[in-house]
């Protein structure tokens, strides 16, 4: 029988390694979408969007 210990440890190393993995695509999707987002989007805004924004994208593109 696994140590329940040990599995919540791998659990928990998992979340944080998917939550890296999303915050990277975050990032890396405005990039690639390069435009394309608002012409497919209807209906969803950046400002409707339920998920936050961490990326930090719009505050770092706003000042150019």
């Amino acid at each position: 029988m696994k140590d329940v210990y040990e599995v919540l440890r791998l659990k928990e190393l998992e979340v944080s390694r998917l939550s890296r993995e999303i915050e990277a695509l975050r990032v890396a999707a405005p990039l690639l979408t390069d435009g394309e987002q608002e012409e497919h989007s209807e209906g969803f805004s950046s400002a409707g969007d339920p998920r936050p924004d961490h990326s930090g994208w719009q505050e770092r593109t706003a000042g150019r």
